[in-house]
């Protein structure tokens, strides 16, 4: 008698595992190449005797953007290959949302404050992006906030239910 095959749905879980385990290496190895690059951005005008000003303040924004790809693909590698099973909780899930909203929020604060170094050094017009950046930001956070103190909420009164339940079957 031969063994059953494998249900469909575990062969698309290890199908899935398999392409995003792929995606976190090619994600890690762009942000590699993005650090390489930066450090060949202030590299150059080094050894030209060129001013380094411009040639910093780009390699940190690329090194930000290298920092944010860094972090979705060990957001990816943890809660989505290792983690086996599905989000038992609300505050699992949480843990998780919350975990990368933190990520996009951390980058566009960098990207938006090496922006206005950016517009110090220039017209000041040029300050009104980062500043729109910042205020992006700023709402993301807020929002995630938000969302956490309402979930807490309804978490809080959910054990309170089951609490209420379990002590109505003892009585």
């Amino acid at each position: 008698m031969q063994p059953d095959p494998q249900p469909p749905i575990q062969i698309l879980h290890r199908v899935s595992a398999g392409l995003l385990l792929v995606a976190a290496v090619a994600l890690m190895v762009l942000a590699a190449l993005l650090i390489g690059y930066a450090g060949w951005t202030v590299a150059r005008p080094l050894w030209a005797g060129e001013n380094l000003m411009h040639a910093v303040v780009e390699a940190v924004s690329v090194i930000i953007i290298a920092f944010a790809v860094i972090a979705l693909s060990k957001f990816i590698v943890e809660e989505e290959i290792e983690r086996e099973r599905e989000l038992a909780s609300a505050r699992e899930a949480r843990r998780s949302l919350t975990k990368m909203v933190t990520i996009i929020i951390i980058a566009l604060n960098l990207e938006a404050l090496v922006m206005v170094f950016e517009a110090n050094r220039g017209d000041v017009t040029t300050a009104i992006y980062p500043t729109v950046l910042f205020a992006v930001a700023i709402f993301g956070l807020v929002g995630l906030g938000a969302y956490q103190w309402l979930s807490n909420v309804v978490e809080r009164e959910n054990v309170g239910e089951a609490g209420e339940e379990k002590r109505r079957g003892k009585g």
